[in-house]
């Protein structure tokens, strides 16, 4: 059994903040954008792609930013950043001020949680990485899923006053974790946590041929998020006619089991047996979520309907826990320590090309193919774990090598005598 440190607990604590006001705010912005500041939807959607797209374009300079900046005061910089994003959303009135505030907190957000995730690593035994990664993305779901539930409270007592105060509060709440951050950095030992600088470049993890593809099959697998968020909404309400609680119960449904299950599962996968296991059970699950919500179109009674959405989120959570513990130990389990930040960095472009795919491609394909388009974004989801599984195995995919697993190979040896040294 591992041990929660005090530098494990604060940055957990911070975790759960930040994710917090992500939920808040990504239950509120789009009516905060078109009701009080009167912007029109169309712009809206435009505008939030653009700063999915902005944070994929600089997060791999970003990772580079914070591998020599050290993850710690990166991190902080990063929240310091989000902080003055969240102040811009609650003075701006005009859409330049909008648009400038919602790039700004896309890439903070994106770039501040794969630094927290690289911190949270940092130093840990190469066999506890797993459940800690675990153990983040739950938090990330138990707080997002707190700051939704609040957010909805806002909107449904009033827009205006009330999101631009809680935005102010949330720009607070980013400071102070900021602080903590830079507090937790003043305390570690010189050299402690610190290993030999890799070479390799910016780009290193993206030469890492076996590393970019899990990256595009992360892509794939993250479409479960988009499904909750935007996709299954949209279906129930425009299309299905039903009950219009329904997708709040999904994405709570959604979270309880991730936070229940997530940690669970990832004290299991320790091998590569048990990661094509995990991988191969996740993409049947994700087929037999979009089989679901394909029959989903043909069921008339709202009972009836509700059961078999209900039935077809649970399979997408499994999917989504499985696909995601499968693809974090492919391509993360080898991460030279002085390239976290660059890998992290580069491994959350896969979220945020989840989230521009989903509405731009998938939602108009379901809405355009009704079930066919189900069950072609189940079997797109489920293909994208069984690439990882076929990584994880010995057949030849699983053998990917190119000149960028050479830089990490000799990034993890020199890591590895600086430790030596320092224990001498």
């Amino acid at each position: 059994m591992t041990t929660t440190t005090a530098k494990q607990r604060l940055i957990r604590t911070v975790q759960l903040g930040t994710a917090t006001v992500e939920g808040i705010v990504l239950s509120t912005i789009v009516l905060h954008a078109t009701v009080t500041l009167g912007l029109p939807p169309a712009s809206v959607g435009v505008i939030l792609a653009l700063g999915a797209g902005t944070a994929i374009a600089l997060a791999v300079p970003l990772g580079m930013l914070t591998d020599r900046l050290g993850l710690g005061g990166a991190a902080a910089a990063l929240s310091a950043l989000a902080s003055l994003a969240l102040a811009g959303y609650a003075v701006t009135d005009t859409g330049a001020g909008f648009t400038a505030a919602a790039i700004a907190f896309a890439v903070a957000q994106s770039a501040s949680g794969a630094a927290r995730q690289a911190l949270a690593v940092e130093g840990a035994d190469p066999a506890d990485r797993l459940a800690i990664r675990a153990t983040m993305h739950m938090l990330l779901n138990a707080g997002i899923g707190i700051g939704t539930t609040i957010g909805a409270l806002l909107a449904a007592v009033d827009l205006g006053t009330t999101t631009e105060t809680a935005y102010g509060v949330g720009a607070v709440s980013m400071a102070l974790a900021a602080l903590l951050l830079v507090a937790l950095t003043g305390r570690r030992r010189p050299g402690a946590g610190t290993s030999a600088p890799a070479t390799g470049g910016m780009l290193l993890a993206l030469r890492d041929r076996r590393f970019a593809t899990a990256l595009g099959l992360a892509a794939a697998i993250q479409l479960t998020m988009p499904v909750l968020s935007v996709i299954l909404p949209v279906w129930v309400v425009l299309r299905s006619g039903g009950p219009a609680w329904l997708p709040a119960v999904a994405l709570a449904l959604n979270t309880v089991a991730v936070i229940a299950g997530q940690r669970r599962w990832a004290a299991r996968v320790t091998s590569t047996r048990s990661t094509v296991r995990t991988g191969v059970a996740a993409a049947i699950a994700l087929a037999a979520a979009g089989a679901l919500l394909a029959v989903s179109a043909r069921t008339d009674s709202p009972i009836a309907f509700s059961v078999v959405v209900v039935a077809g989120v649970l399979a997408l959570t499994v999917g989504e826990i499985g696909g995601g513990l499968a693809t974090w130990r492919v391509a993360l389990s080898e991460v030279p320590a002085a390239a976290e930040g660059r890998y992290q960095a580069a491994y959350s472009m896969s979220t945020s090309a989840a989230r521009i795919v989903g509405p731009s491609l998938a939602l108009p394909l379901v809405l355009t193919l009704g079930p066919v388009g189900w069950l072609l974004l189940g079997a797109t989801m489920a293909s994208g774990c069984l690439g990882i599984a076929a990584l994880a195995s010995e057949t030849p995919l699983g053998s990917l090598r190119g000149p960028g697993r050479a830089a990490v190979r000799r990034a993890r040896a020199r890591a590895d005598r600086a430790r030596a040294a320092e224990a001498c």
